[in-house]
């Protein structure tokens, strides 16, 4: 019972009928007779009712529909509420009724009230293990702290603060885990949960940091981390009303589902719960999930979840040093593989360097061939009033000229295609090993794109320098052979 004080205050016979507590309301009913009203001991009785939920006391006669209903803690409703009772119940040989306690709760500042702990335990089991999932996410939507008369100490999970009652309001917030939404991508990664939109929890949201003084709902919860461990590690999993179902695919497949019991699960909970944690912590979860399920399909007895030889972790672990070794020699591999890239993408790049200046020259050379071949001829064959450079052959130097500037243009056009490339190429070797190597890993293998900023930058400057000079040579050829035109020399 939770409000038999107030059924004490009205009458001297009370029969318990029945309790229910849900997450947002608590009902109880009693039979009551033999009537003793005492205003002050209903007004004290109903100091169990936390100030922030709504409460109604209403008492209907035995034969009737006739009621009376006191919803306020307010001196004039008391009184009112007590006077009319005594009304009706004095001019009745053999009074009795119905008098029920209806409780709404209030949620503030994600604080809630829980008034029976085995009651609010036995709604979450109602309808088996998904049912529970489903309220426990419910209520975690509105209330992070739940307060109760029944509990003397503090308790945490990811999903709750289970802790004594308190007059005083608090103003919290949910410390959502910084890592729920990068598990719960990893598991998506891995793992196929078919009801993960419907149930977003990682194990941790059951883990209790310190006991809590409730062995029911601490076995609800153990159950419920063993189940949301298995969800991490299974291949396929499912989540129905009544039970978890999965598969986990190793040596051997296996099937099995996971009710609401009336056992205890921690120490099995606990041993999942210490698989999940090593297959998801620093390291490739992919194989640590394919050496647990290989593992795990061994230890496993009865293709039955529960039933699992000890030792699995220990295994697992040793298992998995033995695979970092074996895969040093191919790491190793991969490495120098990458190494021999960078080294092929500074080659190219000084072939790219390489190539403009073959075209600088080229071009350069063909104009002072056709410069110095000019002054030959004509200082052996040009007359006393004639200059060296006439009025064709300085139409013939423009024509080489114009020729020399479409070369540089062509040469441009051509390196920015080539340094476009050059990128692609890099960035495609880059991603090759993706599968092999993790980020980090490939990162540092190659010191996070120094050599090939380094490069790049070589071939911006290198081009630039190219097109500066040969600009400038091209600016002063023709300002000199204008000028011994216009000289007439």
């Amino acid at each position: 019972m939770i409000f038999p004080e107030i059924a004490n205050a009205l009458a001297r016979t009370i029969v318990h009928l029945e309790t229910e507590e849900t997450n947002t309301t608590v009902s109880e009913k009693f039979r009551i007779s033999h009537f003793d009203i005492d205003r002050v001991a209903l007004a004290g009785s109903l100091n169990s009712v936390h100030v922030r939920d709504g409460f109604s006391v209403q008492f209907t006669y035995a034969g009737s529909d006739q009621s009376l209903v006191l919803t306020s803690r307010h001196e004039d409703q008391l009184n009112t509420f007590c006077r009319m009772l005594i009304l009706h119940v004095e001019g009745d040989d053999a009074p009795s009724g119905i008098l029920t306690v209806s409780i709404t709760k209030g949620f503030v500042s994600q604080t809630a009230s829980i008034y029976s702990l085995y009651h609010i335990e036995e709604y979450w089991r109602a309808g088996g293990l998904g049912q529970a999932a489903a309220k426990l996410r419910s209520l975690a939507q509105v209330a992070y702290i739940l307060e109760s008369s029944s509990i003397s100490g503090y308790a945490r999970c990811g999903l709750f603060v289970f802790r004594a009652t308190s007059v005083l309001p608090t103003s919290t917030t949910h410390p959502e885990s910084a890592d729920k939404s990068k598990l719960l991508a990893a598991r998506d990664k891995a793992c196929l949960f078919y009801d993960s939109k419907s149930f977003p929890f990682i194990p941790q949201d059951f883990d209790f940091s310190s006991p809590l003084p409730h062995a029911g709902i601490s076995n609800l919860f153990n159950t419920l981390k063993f189940a949301f461990a298995i969800i991490f590690i299974a291949d396929v999993s499912s989540l129905s009303d009544q039970e978890l179902t999965a598969t986990v695919k190793g040596y051997r497949h296996i099937t099995s589902s996971i009710k609401l019991a009336g056992m205890s699960d921690a120490q099995i909970a606990a041993t999942y719960y210490e698989i999940y944690l090593w297959a998801y912590s620093e390291g490739g979860v992919t194989d640590k999930l394919g050496i647990a399920k290989n593992l795990l399909s061994i230890h496993i007895e009865k293709s039955d979840f529960r039933d699992m030889r000890s030792g699995a972790l220990q295994a697992m672990v040793s298992n998995h040093s033995i695979y970092l070794k074996e895969n040093v020699k191919q790491y190793i591999d991969i490495k120098n593989k990458l190494s021999d890239q960078i080294q092929k993408q500074s080659e190219k790049a000084s072939e790219m360097v390489k190539t403009i200046g073959g075209y600088l020259r080229t071009s350069v050379f063909t104009v002072y061939s056709f410069i110095v071949t000019t002054f030959i001829i004509r200082s052996i064959s040009k007359t006393a009033s004639e200059g060296t450079f006439t009025n064709g052959i300085y139409y013939i130097f423009l024509m080489f000229l114009l020729l020399s500037l479409s070369t540089l243009f062509y040469a441009y056009r051509e390196s920015e295609a080539e340094f476009d490339r050059f990128k692609a190429i890099y960035q495609s070797f880059k991603t090759r090993y993706d599968d092999l190597l993790s980020n980090s890993d490939r990162d540092r293998i190659l010191q996070n794109d120094t050599d090939f900023k380094r490069d790049c930058e070589y071939i911006k400057q290198s081009r630039r320098r190219a097109l500066i000079l040969w600009i400038s040579t091209l600016g002063a050829v023709f300002a000199f052979v204008s000028l011994i035109k216009l000289l007439n020399y």
